[in-house]
């Protein structure tokens, strides 16, 4: 199976991001803060979201799996998709990557074993999925791709290792060798003929490689480039499709050669699915709900359907009909979806299963607004639940929130996929916003001018509106046309706008071109950024995969947990993990909150020169997306398993 793993999902949950799930951590000195704290949920509906991979039984089409992005994240059908069950003894914390059903022949008949790529490495469940165990003889790491050749053998690609294959014996051994560059690489996409002589695998980064002589030998080609997906074409195996984020490409000679194709109408969007049906047929799913069919191989396409109502298609697959047609899967940021015509028409699958996907919140002057998957919600503070604030985004739910630091009665909301909305009453009433027909993972509002506004365009890069969001520039240059941008800030005087990136801080002053600044942050996402106010000397406070550091020169410098300066040890307890989510205190000008990806909350109260954790249960499997104060200054937390309110004795 091959799909898209995100790159741009829970606040840039990249590849970088889960590498660091296995990271020491350090011993906290001293006992945490006391908090006390309870589920916020009431009025909240649940999703099985960030669904990362479905799959079909062959041998039984009703039987269906999906994997999605949260502990024990695995998803069960008997009936085709209208009932659902969760989880599974053995799955233990995992989120489930890729799920492939393994036909192989019993002592009388076929049996399916079910294979899972995890956080953990490999699994394996001979009982539909009820009990797993690890499989034996892998490396202990994190897993992201499978596929099956119809000779018996299973292949896997993992982080940092390359690719392992299962004989029929059921002995694992590595097919790539030492001395290539796949060997340490994260592979993340994996496709494979029938007869196991071609391979094509896609990495985090390190481009795409082929093979034609059944993993001896690989020839690499793009290389720089992230290969987030690709399938093999099931009656030509000299024809396999990958996408590269920015392009799609396509051999039709087994790997030697990838000229880009250029008729697949991606502008706005990325080819984040392909689904290469037996009888011809060629599927892509996009970042933004879209679906193209291509009959050709990719050579023209045409837009199949409306699309899917649920943002970006993360993987696809097919099941078999009554009637001998299919019945197509998709697995979406906002849950799973399936349709019986080819996709003119959509369903969700599993409307009630799964948790409840929080991905932004906002403090107002009189409340807290939060962004699910699901929609728009306000706190009702008297009443301990939410309510729905508004019916004007249908699908794919609210990621990003902000308002304008001159006038509380603006509010922006920035969606999946469908654009963004605003208020001009304080939330009260919201109105669909003109020329924004993308995913909108960060907004923020120019303190200098009401009117001008900036955004991160889902899986690309900034862009910026002179006339309150009825119109939009790209705002590139400097960033290059790969780089995708994940956290955003604007300095509260209004002199600099600062984009964290996958790789390193950016910062432009004005009108500027964006320059790359903090420069020993190089190689590493910026997840968070936390510019404050010049009462608090103007510093910068920015969340990475490797810590948190802070600059007082608009990222010119920074202080961080791993300097050998003078002022070295700047957030120290936070070294090696992935920080999320900042928040500082109104009350208290040297405290601060950390959210972060699998290790919880933490607090510092000495202006981040240390962090400790604030101890809640449930946060440490899960990715804290944001922090926010309510209206009894209680403490709010959204994370993609569900939302928490936290307050002091």
């Amino acid at each position: 199976m091959t799909k898209f793993v995100p790159l741009s999902l829970l606040k840039f949950m990249t590849i970088a991001l889960v590498f660091v799930l296995a990271a020491c951590q350090t011993t906290p000195p001293a006992s945490p803060p006391q908090w006390q704290w309870v589920r916020a949920e009431n009025g909240l509906p649940r999703q099985a979201s960030i669904v990362l991979t479905v799959a079909a039984n062959l041998l039984t089409p009703d039987q269906v799996w999906a994997g999605y992005y949260a502990a024990a994240g695995l998803l069960t059908s008997q009936d085709g998709g209208q009932t659902w069950t969760t989880g599974g003894s053995g799955l233990a914390d995992n989120p489930i990557f890729d799920v492939l059903p393994f036909p192989s022949m019993g002592e009388n008949e076929p049996v399916v074993t079910l294979w899972a790529a995890a956080r953990d490495g490999v699994l394996a469940s001979s009982d539909g999925g009820q009990n797993w165990q690890s499989a034996s003889g892998l490396p202990a790491v994190t897993a992201f791709a499978l596929a099956a050749d119809a000779q018996g053998h299973l292949y896997a690609g993992f982080d940092g290792v390359g690719i392992f294959t299962q004989a029929k014996d059921g002995a694992w051994r590595s097919i790539v060798p030492a001395d290539s560059e796949l060997a340490s690489a994260a592979v993340i996409s994996l496709a494979v003929s029938g007869d196991g002589q071609y391979l094509y695998a896609g990495t985090s980064g390190q481009g795409i490689f082929a093979s034609r002589d059944y993993g001896r030998h690989w020839q690499a080609a793009y290389e720089g480039k992230y290969g987030s997906n690709m399938a093999i074409n099931p009656t030509d195996p000299q024809t396999a499709i990958a996408s590269l984020r920015d392009q799609v490409v396509r051999t039709q000679d087994g790997g030697q050669s990838w000229p880009p194709i250029a008729s697949l109408p991606l502008k706005f969007d990325e080819a984040t699915s392909f689904l290469w049906l037996d009888d011809g047929p060629l599927i892509a799913g996009t970042s933004q709900g879209q679906l193209y069919r291509s009959s050709d191989g990719g050579t023209t396409w045409s837009r199949g359907g409306a699309g899917l109502p649920s943002g970006g298609v993360l993987d696809l697959a097919a099941t078999a009909l009554p009637d001998k047609s299919y019945r197509l899967l998709a697995a979406t940021w906002n849950g799973l979806y399936g349709s019986d015509d080819l996709g003119q028409t959509w369903q969700n699958l599993a409307p009630n299963l799964g948790p409840v996907n929080a991905r932004a919140l906002l403090t107002l002057a009189d409340g807290l607004l939060l962004g699910t998957g699901a929609g728009l919600f306000r706190w009702q503070a008297d009443a301990q639940t939410w309510q729905s604030a508004t019916d004007a985004i249908h699908s794919g739910g609210i990621q990003s929130l902000t308002i304008d630091p001159t006038d509380s009665q603006r509010i922006y909301a920035g969606s999946s996929g469908d654009g963004m909305i605003a208020s001009r009453d304080g939330g009260v009433t919201w109105q669909p916003v003109s020329g924004t027909g993308v995913g909108i993972p960060a907004l923020a509002v120019d303190p200098l001018d009401s009117d001008h506004l900036y955004k991160l365009a889902a899986w690309e890069r900034v862009y910026e509106s002179y006339d309150a969001g009825q119109n939009w520039l790209a705002r590139w240059n400097g960033l290059g046309d790969v780089l995708e941008t994940v956290s955003l800030a604007v300095d509260p005087a209004g002199s600099f706008i600062y984009v964290g990136t996958e790789d390193g801080l950016f910062r432009a002053e004005g009108s500027k071109p964006w320059d790359l600044t903090a420069r020993t942050l190089s190689g590493q996402s910026i997840l968070a950024l936390l510019a404050q106010s010049p009462a608090n000397g103007s510093a910068l406070i920015i969340g990475t995969t490797r810590g948190v550091y802070r600059s007082f020169d608009h990222g010119d410098t920074v202080e961080g947990p791993f300097d050998t300066s003078p002022a070295a040890g700047w957030g120290r307890g936070l070294e090696h993990i992935s920080v999320t989510a900042l928040l500082a205190d109104p009350r208290h000008a040297e405290t601060l909150y950390a959210g972060t990806a699998y290790h919880g909350l933490y607090q510092s109260n000495d202006g981040g020169q240390t962090w400790l954790p604030i101890g809640l249960t449930g946060l440490t499997d899960t990715v804290i997306e944001a922090l926010a104060w309510g209206p009894n200054n209680d403490l709010f937390i959204a994370a993609a398993n569900g939302v928490w309110r936290g307050t002091t004795p």
